[in-house]
């Protein structure tokens, strides 16, 4: 098995290599030069002498002969080869060349150049490092990048300011793959929650069918007995029965408005879109919701960000989406204690979508309630999932349904500090003068 190596390791070593080569074949040709330059210097010091050896009759000693050949010469040693043979005053002498001295000389001649070679050295092993880490680390980046997409996490690479094309277009195409990798993990959240919703339907018609039949009977039963108790107390019948009645005919209103909740949620009302002004819905949920609020014990604040802002929606099914939030919004309000200042906030204006650019009209509801926990965010619009026992879990479903089916988009941001979902509808394109509509 071979052992893997990371790509820094790997650019180091040649980064380091590349430095190393270039130093050595530096060194080595100037040696070269160097040596070669030697040689011949020491080759027509030789021919120099031996040409005077040749046409005069000169009686040098082997050490003057030496000292006249220069350092590159050094005398025979017992058994060695003369490459130069020279006869003076009768006897022979031979001598060859002093690569040893040759050697010693270059070093001291280009100790400087050695020097500055060492330190080049060191600045390329430097580079090597400082190079391989700034093109590795982009890499290492979109690795572990990579990961977190894998687990599911949307993220988006920002540009380098200097960065290569290369990696520019790979940032890129990382990011538009993460988008769409996101764009499809939506779609099939979608189409699984609409397969859900689906098998849910067919459950609930036939449930609510069963359901409202008894339920209908006993109600007539209720009527019935409501009309016979003055009769009923005459024969001296405690009050106990009065409240009795009262109880039952409670719950069976609460039970009629479960079944009448799951049948708008099976069957919902036809959609019929027109402009809707949405600085209409504040007067509307002054009127409808103050009562609520003052039950509550919350603070119900209207505000008009912008003039006049028409969507396509339609205006029934849009306010029954308020109510929904609204209510929703109130009742983990009253989860607080007293010290806490409880608010909720319907506004209206201008905004473009967090997905795009697109300028929409835009309707939030606020509130100022503990939020909703990070664990749950992503189960809020599963139908009949609920962390109230007396809810029934369809008000955000319904809500994101008649949004859909408006067009628009829903979303929520959230903190212990309170929550806040905003409706982002198509603008009326009729009549409008720079984004602005008229009246």
């Amino acid at each position: 098995m071979f052992r893997r190596i990371s790509l820094e390791t790997l650019m180091k070593w040649i980064f380091l290599i590349l430095a190393l080569s270039m130093v050595l074949l530096m060194l080595g040709a100037r040696f070269n030069q160097s040596y070669r330059y030697k040689l011949a210097s020491a080759s027509a010091s030789g021919e120099r002498i031996k040409r005077l050896m040749s046409n005069y009759d000169l009686n040098y000693s082997a050490d003057m002969i030496a000292e006249e050949l220069g350092p590159y010469w050094r005398r025979t040693r017992p058994g060695e080869a003369p490459s130069l043979a020279l006869e003076s005053g009768g006897k022979q002498y031979g001598f060859v060349s002093d690569y040893e001295s040759i050697y010693l000389d270059m070093l001291e001649e280009e100790r400087y150049l050695i020097l500055v070679g060492m330190l080049g050295l060191i600045v390329a092993v430097e580079l090597a490092v400082f190079i391989s880490y700034m093109l590795t680390r982009p890499l290492r980046r979109l690795a572990w990048l990579c990961r977190e997409v894998a687990g599911g996490v949307s993220v988006k690479i920002p540009h380098a300011a200097l960065s290569p094309y290369e990696f520019y277009e790979l940032v890129e195409s990382f990011n538009n793959m993460s988008s769409q990798l996101e764009h499809w993990r939506e779609v099939q959240r979608q189409v699984s929650r609409m397969d859900r919703l689906a098998a849910i339907g067919e459950m609930i018609s036939g449930l609510a069918h069963e359901i409202r039949n008894p339920l209908a009977s006993m109600r007539i039963q209720a009527d019935l007995l409501r009309d016979e108790f003055d009769r009923l107390l005459a024969h001296g019948m405690s009050d106990d029965v009065k409240e009795q009645l009262t109880v039952m005919d409670g719950e069976m209103d609460r039970l009629n408005k479960i079944v009448t909740q799951l049948l708008k949620f099976v069957r919902p009302n036809t959609t019929v879109i027109t402009p809707v002004k949405l600085d209409g819905i504040l007067p509307w949920s002054s009127a409808m919701l103050n009562p609520q609020a003052q039950k509550y014990g919350v603070q119900l604040m209207l505000k008009g960000m912008s003039q006049d802002v028409t969507v396509m929606a339609d205006g029934e099914l849009l306010r029954q989406v308020v109510m929904n939030l609204s209510i929703n919004a109130m009742q983990a309000m009253s989860l607080l204690d007293d010290e806490r200042e409880k608010i909720l906030t319907i506004a209206v204006g201008y905004a473009s979508w967090v997905g795009g650019g697109e300028r929409m009209g835009m309707l939030s509801v606020s509130d100022t309630g503990p939020g909703i926990a990070p664990d749950i965010e992503h189960r809020i619009f599963d139908p009949f999932f609920t962390t109230r026992r007396e809810g029934t879990g369809l008000g955000l479903c319904i809500a994101q349904r008649i949004i859909d089916g408006l067009g628009g988009k829903l979303s929520f941001e959230s903190s212990p500090k309170g929550t806040t979902f905003r409706v982002y509808l198509k603008l009326w394109q009729g009549g409008t003068n720079d984004g602005h509509l008229d009246s």
